[in-house]
């Protein structure tokens, strides 16, 4: 594997499913309150999207090498990307890489700060690299001291939305907070369900994710709970929007989503390293993006 190769497998693209999602809904709820959107803005924010994305990956990979080490039920979307357990790039590369992404998420922020004539753009965007900063590394660690995801819980549910919200022009006292009440217990199902393969290495490592604390079914079972109320939380609030073709094909989708969850912890024995696990955090991260997005939709569809 030469050096390009390493750095496409390090950035684990697909992975770009946790952030673009929520600064779009940002958007979209600006959309729908003003009826303007900024396609300029749209571009920056995303390509802010895109370089948080990195530097959170790559950080991580520096920060969960000694776990990521010990980890043999990694999957395609746990475990880290694997470029430094098989030596394909340093530890100094890849903690290079992190600095220069979060630089570079700074320089984004200060852009839509000043293009915007809002300051509380870039302090979201200092308070994600510092959420992440928090969970990965000392001397707070949280990651290590136990229910961690609450931090990408914030990060990914609160912070994101504001930043794409606010990058369009929105105010902060208007915006409607009831969305973020509604998602957040689906980003923290999400978070939850990507640390369910590597419980074997975190528990070895002192790692105190929620699956280590709880165990596997009660995490599990928690993760469907919690897609289940941010599921019919949005059919209370959007009661009046849904009885339609887009609405209808929303709900069911979501309905087989959560139920193939059901169905896979009632029937099978789900345990790190096996298939099924990989089926159950594909599905969960599936039906995070369904929710993130079709929430999304439906807003704009009845703006």
């Amino acid at each position: 594997m030469n050096k390009a190769e390493a750095w496409t497998k390090a950035s684990r693209i697909p992975a770009q499913m946790f952030i673009f999602p929520s600064l779009l809904l940002g958007q979209i709820i600006h959309f729908s309150m003003h009826k303007e959107f900024n396609w300029l803005v749209f571009v920056l924010i995303h390509t802010y999207g895109l370089l948080m994305h990195l530097f959170i990956v790559y950080a991580n990979d520096y920060a969960d090498y000694e776990t990521d080490r010990q980890n043999k039920t990694f999957t395609p979307f746990t475990g880290g990307s694997r470029v430094l357990i098989e030596g394909y790039l340093s530890k100094k590369n890849i903690l290079y890489g992190a600095v220069v992404m979060a630089i570079m998420c700074l320089f984004i922020g200060v852009l839509l700060s000043f293009y915007i004539g809002n300051a509380f753009i870039l302090l979201l965007v200092i308070a994600g690299i510092l959420l992440l900063y928090a969970y990965s590394f000392s001397p707070m660690k949280i990651s290590y001291r136990g229910f961690g995801e609450l931090l990408q819980m914030i990060g990914v549910g609160l912070v994101l939305p504001l930043i794409g919200y606010l990058s369009q022009g929105g105010n902060i006292n208007a915006f409607p907070w009831t969305i973020i009440i509604i998602i957040l217990p689906s980003q923290l199902a999400m978070a939850i369900s990507t640390s369910l393969p590597d419980e074997p290495s975190d528990r070895l490592s002192s790692k105190r994710t929620s699956v280590v604390i709880l165990g596997h079914y009660k995490a599990k079972l928690l993760i469907i709970l919690l897609y289940t109320v941010s599921f019919i939380s949005i059919l209370i609030y959007q009661r009046g929007t849904l009885i339609n073709l887009s609405g209808i094909i929303f709900s069911l989708i979501t309905s087989v989503l959560i139920l193939l969850q059901l169905f896979i912890l009632s029937n099978y024995s789900i345990k790190p390293g096996s298939k099924m696990i990989t089926y159950f955090v594909l599905l969960s991260i599936l039906t995070n993006t369904v929710i993130v997005l079709g929430l999304s939709y439906i807003i704009f569809k009845h703006a």
